[in-house]
């Protein structure tokens, strides 16, 4: 237990003792993390929309919906999920692009979120603006809609946005927080390698704990005199009268 108050009350000491250069690399660490973030991170925007599926126009909030519907339209999402993100849907969303985006592109830009225990469900799109993001999420589900229509008929399956697609100026990635983070955490790293790398290649006595953890007996100290006391004692005085006499 006295060892362990020692070491901690080493690191302590050796903290405050370079706690400059540990706050100085982490501010170093967080001005390179933002600045290669600005720099060469292109930033990314997302756009949502929320749709509802199985419902007719007509028996909304007119009859009750039973559970077995409810949990059979909550399954269908799966499949809608599946149509979103297939081949059919996202080549014609790519032939729209001018091909500027490969199907591939789509799959990784778009996302299908379904609200829990309910037949609503999320389509995000992020792509590097704002308005690319609100403009394919549309097409997105447009595609969407006639695909559905053609594979279930239009009388059979009923889909309703609820919100169409969003246009979101703010971007939603990179974070300025979670970079400004591992910049830090970097400057911290750096600094305490180097610290620790500094203190054991220290070799030199530096105090009498020092000399105590090594075994040692401490003889005495060699006193070293200030400039203030050099040149009051009598060493300074004669080299003053010697100076004195030359110049005579």
């Amino acid at each position: 237990m006295q060892q362990e108050e020692i070491s901690l009350k080493d690191l302590w000491k050796l903290f405050t003792k370079h706690a400059f250069k540990i706050f100085s690399l982490m501010i170093l660490g967080i001005i390179l993390a933002i600045a290669f973030m600005v720099l060469l991170v292109s930033p990314t925007y997302e756009s949502t929309a929320q749709l509802l599926v199985n419902q007719s126009e007509e028996n909304m909030g007119q009859s009750p919906i039973q559970y077995s519907e409810l949990q059979a339209n909550s399954q269908l999402i799966n499949t809608y999920r599946d149509i979103i993100t297939g081949d059919s849907v996202l080549n014609r969303v790519s032939d729209d692009t001018d091909k500027l985006y490969s199907v591939r592109d789509l799959k990784d830009a778009i996302t299908v979120e379904q609200s829990p225990n309910s037949q609503a469900f999320y389509v995000s799109v992020q792509l590097e603006s704002p308005q690319t993001a609100q403009n394919v999420l549309y097409d997105v589900i447009t595609i969407f809609e006639e695909t559905v229509s053609d594979i279930y008929g239009g009388e059979n399956t009923n889909i309703f946005i609820l919100s169409p697609a969003s246009f979101n100026p703010n971007r939603v990635s990179p974070s300025l927080a979670i970079y400004s983070i591992i910049g830090a955490l970097m400057g911290l790293a750096i600094a305490v390698l180097t610290i620790l790398l500094t203190e054991i290649s220290d070799t030199t006595v530096k105090d009498d704990e020092f000399m105590a953890s090594l075994g040692m007996n401490d003889l005495g100290h060699v006193y070293q005199l200030s400039n203030k006391e050099v040149k009051s004692s009598r060493i300074g005085s004669s080299k003053s009268q010697k100076r004195t006499r030359k110049k005579v």
